[in-house]
């Protein structure tokens, strides 16, 4: 039988079956960030379609986008992107994701 709540009814969900929170933070971050931040391109793009928010910002303020250009992860700032990251964001300190790129590749993806 399905499972109620104050009149609500819901799917029981299925045996070996499992809901996860793709935004849900660990140590103040995402998944999201995670994945950014080392470069894990796969994982990036899997919790994209799985409705991760691509503009989530970690406790330092700090968005998956400017985490892989910190980071200098060329691929998964071009997926990023190609997603709908904001690219006006600043960091912490002040600088643009532009400023902050340390790479000519990743600056011209900016532009």
């Amino acid at each position: 039988m399905a499972g109620q709540a104050r009149g609500a009814e819901w799917p029981t969900p299925a045996p070996n079956s499992y809901v996860v929170d793709v935004n849900v933070e660990l140590g103040g971050r995402t998944p999201l960030h995670y994945a950014a931040d080392s470069g894990q391109f796969d994982t990036l793009a899997f919790l994209l379609s799985k409705g991760a928010n691509i503009n989530a910002t970690d406790r330092h303020g700090i968005t998956p986008l400017l985490s892989a250009i910190y980071e200098g992860h060329l691929t998964c700032v071009r997926l990023l992107l190609s997603e709908g990251a904001d690219r006006n964001v600043k960091g912490p300190d002040g600088l643009s994701c532009f400023e902050a790129a340390g790479s000519p590749e990743i600056k011209e993806l900016l532009k």
